[in-house]
């Protein structure tokens, strides 16, 4: 990746996360609280990131948004992109390589869904990543389906 591309990838990111609080924070109540986030090294940037939601508040959600995010990442294909995508930004060749779909058809279908969704972008022609708003809720979508699976 050239300088130039770095620079601007990396200017998104910082106005991405500006336009974000690091913390998100919804007053606990007396349901609880649950916490998400951590730190993390990936695709050469630094993350930290923590979320606190009260169980009261989370279960009044409407459920139709929270259920698009969750059929979206919800098809093996499609969580295998944004695990590959976890890692930096990727050229459609690379994910069609690395995902051997019968179609590059079938690879923009799902990266269609996973934008709808909000859990990819497109910051230039033909390079997708996940957003820098979407990292940490994509790392604790797969942390908690590795616990419910029961897997170690």
């Amino acid at each position: 990746m050239e300088i130039e591309e770095r620079l601007s990838a990396l200017e998104a990111r910082v106005a991405a996360l500006e336009g974000r609080p690091a913390t998100a924070v919804t007053a606990a109540d007396d349901t609880g609280r649950v916490v998400y986030g951590g730190e993390a090294s990936l695709g050469g940037y630094q993350w930290k990131w923590e979320a606190v939601r009260s169980p009261g508040w989370l279960v009044e959600q409407p459920a139709a948004p929270l259920a698009a995010v969750l059929a979206a990442a919800g098809h093996p294909a499609r969580l295998r992109i944004l695990q590959l995508l976890l890692a930096g930004p990727r050229p459609i060749a690379d994910l069609q390589g690395e995902l051997a779909l019968a179609s590059q058809g079938q690879l923009y279908h799902h990266l269609k869904t996973l934008a709808s969704a909000g859990l990819v972008e497109q910051p230039e022609r033909g390079v997708y990543r996940v957003p820098a708003q979407a990292v940490f809720p994509v790392l604790a979508l797969a942390a908690a389906a590795t616990d419910v699976a029961g897997r170690e």
